[in-house]
């Protein structure tokens, strides 16, 4: 038995070790200037990341942000990916994966101060509503008062807000304060920074299978 445990040991073939690697846990946010290479080994996480990452997606049902991805690898199943305005190389040896770029915003957003660029002035727009279009990509400057989102597959970015309601399913969610979430959809994925008012925001909603992580 023994012999036979050491042969399968030198036989194993070398794993390359990623700058990050992700292998417990529900996700978090990485700055890929420290080192471009990250690996998601987990299921169902969400994760923020910046800079020009490459990056390898072994599980599966992860929601990944990325401002500037080099390269997507995607070995998993049903990952969904927004990778920023320009597209980085992609392979997609999975199933049901979704690759979508950013900026996309439509006429409702530009009018109320995106202005072509994708930012949403809460100056302007406190109380902001998406129910036009799904599989948005959208961002909100300064402190809103409210915003709900209705329909699905939206990925937002949202500075500060001080009540997210999400009543469609299978968003994603980036939000630096808040003080109050409702999750009435399905499967949506929120990250938060802090609470606007105290340590953290009220969670609610009677939606299944949605997650709230505090990015650390």
């Amino acid at each position: 038995m023994v012999r036979l445990v050491a042969l399968a040991f030198i036989l194993a073939p070398a794993v390359a070790v990623a700058g990050k690697a992700y292998n417990e846990g529900s996700g978090g946010s990485y700055d890929c200037s420290k080192d471009p290479a990250v690996a998601i080994n987990i299921n169902d996480g969400t994760f923020t990341f910046t800079g020009a990452c490459k990056i390898a997606i072994n599980g599966n049902g992860n929601t990944i942000t990325s401002d500037g991805a080099a390269s997507i690898t995607a070995n998993g199943n049903n990952n969904t990916v927004s990778y920023g305005k320009t597209k980085p190389k992609i392979a997609d040896n999975g199933n049901g994966n979704k690759f979508n770029a950013g900026g996309k915003v439509d006429k409702k957003s530009a009018d109320a101060g995106g202005g072509g660029s994708g930012a949403i002035d809460c100056k302007k727009s406190p109380t902001y509503r998406v129910d036009t279009n799904g599989s948005l990509s959208l961002k909100f400057v300064g402190t809103c008062d409210s915003i709900e989102v209705t329909t699905g597959e939206n990925n937002l970015q949202i500075e500060n807000v001080k009540k997210l309601v999400l009543n469609g399913g299978n968003n994603n969610v980036n939000v630096g304060g808040v003080d109050a979430i409702v999750t009435n959809g399905a499967q949506n994925q929120v990250t938060y920074k802090k609470g606007l008012s105290g340590a953290k925001p009220k969670v609610s909603g009677a939606g299944a299978s949605n997650t709230v992580v505090q990015l650390k």
